[in-house]
């Protein structure tokens, strides 16, 4: 956290301690509430082709302080930390380094200061951003999280019309905050991106949006500006429609991306779209869903009409409805198009959820990608304990995916208990 982050928060929570609880409920110190989670977590993956296998094992968590509401105004304190244990094999080469790096982590991943009404939040800090482009992708043992200035309103129920100006970025696997993004990912620094931009000088983010709920009804609409990278809009909605009868709820989606250059349009130039469509059917907490994306591809531009996302690329954490848990259209700097199916079924009381999907990627053969098609099985299952265990889950997650270029076969395995308080 630099210097005006650490001044900023310091003189919030002097403020805030100097005003009188009688007139805030119970106060600053009174209302503050303390949340976090404990993770182990276990990675392996296996290859068919020539890459060896890689293993890797962290124990950590998360411990978070909110302090109460004074006239509105609060501040927040994340710590994060993850450690090997010294169990992880010495060659790098052999450790999955996306899990935790190669060592250990510790991050203040956020220190922030907010006002926040029934109407209004601003905050101000470093902080966890719930975005479709720009958000934690927390699948590892710390989520990423942003330096940013954010503003939301809520004039109407189920409307809130945000913006945020995003100056610096702390990965899953950094301690620290940069001025990066996951394609300045190199060596050890911001382990998974995709690479492609050389230093660490990316000058951040701004966007702007506005997100609807209510009555079946859902949609979004986002302007992105990645400086000296790309400008982006995006929108997305979903229908649901009347009733089958025995609480089948069918739905139908729809989501539209259109990205063009910004700037010195660093990574080369931009030219992408994406058109997805996607079908359903609800029933209490059980889902089936059907997606299609199609991404054109453009010669000349950057990943031959690829998608510029820097903040989800190599993550596969992207709001496309085709992305699955090893790969997505956008992560492979190709283009093409694809298509996914998703189930997802709540068992025994919901203490067990179970998430299945295949996905079949089509893929623009050229000089950067050299995979006509790619396709993936996945498999995550979680069992949620109760009674006095309760807060204690276990979850494992299973990927299987073939035809990828070099690795060929690959089989992913993630193992993680996990205990939230």
């Amino acid at each position: 956290m630099n210097r005006i982050s650490r001044v900023t928060l310091a003189s919030a929570i002097l403020a805030c301690a100097g005003l009188s609880p009688a007139y805030a409920g119970t106060g600053f110190f009174g209302g503050m509430k303390i949340t976090g989670d404990i993770r182990a977590y276990d990675f392996t993956r296996h290859y068919s082709g020539p890459v060896a296998g890689q293993q890797a094992f962290s124990l950590g968590g998360a411990l978070g302080v909110l302090s109460g509401s004074v006239y509105g105004f609060s501040a927040g304190l994340t710590f994060y930390t993850a450690h090997n244990l010294g169990l992880n094999n010495a060659n790098r080469s052999l450790v999955d380094g996306t899990l935790a790096g190669y060592n250990s982590i510790n991050a203040l991943g956020q220190a922030f200061v907010q006002y926040h009404n029934r109407r209004v939040l601003v905050r101000a800090g470093d902080q966890s951003i719930a975005n479709p482009w720009i958000n934690a992708s927390d699948s590892r043992m710390i989520p990423a999280t942003y330096q940013a200035l954010l503003a939301a309103v809520t004039p109407v129920t189920g409307l809130t019309i945000s913006a945020m100006r995003i100056t610096r970025f702390k990965s899953r696997t950094s301690d620290e905050f940069s001025q990066t993004d996951l394609y300045n990912s190199t060596g050890t620094f911001n382990i998974g991106g995709t690479g492609g931009l050389p230093g660490v000088t990316e000058t951040g983010a701004a966007a702007a949006g506005a997100d609807y709920h209510g009555g079946g009804l859902k949609a979004d609409v986002w302007g992105y500006q990645f400086y000296d990278l790309a400008k982006m809009a995006y929108a997305e909605g979903s229908y649901v429609l009347p009733g089958l009868g025995g609480g089948l709820k069918p739905f139908i989606g729809a989501q539209l991306v259109r990205e063009t250059g910004s700037g010195p349009q660093y990574l080369g130039a931009v030219n992408a779209s994406v058109y997805g469509a996607q079908i359903g059917v609800k029933h209490a907490g059980d889902e089936l869903t059907l997606g299609y994306d199609d991404l054109p591809a453009h010669a000349g531009a950057f990943g031959n009409g690829d998608v510029v996302s820097p903040y989800t690329t190599g993550y596969a954490t992207d709001p496309l409805y085709t992305t699955s848990m090893i790969q997505g259209l956008i992560d492979r700097k190709t283009t093409g198009h694809a298509i996914k199916i998703s189930a997802t079924a709540y068992l025994l009381q919901h203490r067990v959820r179970l998430i299945a999907s295949f996905a079949d990627y089509f893929n623009t053969l050229y000089s950067g990608y050299t995979s006509a098609r790619t396709n993936e099985a996945d498999l995550d299952l979680t069992y949620f304990l109760g009674g006095p265990l309760k807060g204690l889950s276990i979850r494992d997650r299973v990927g299987i995916a073939h035809n990828l270029p070099v690795v060929h076969r690959f089989v992913y395995n993630r193992l993680m208990l996990e205990y939230d308080f």
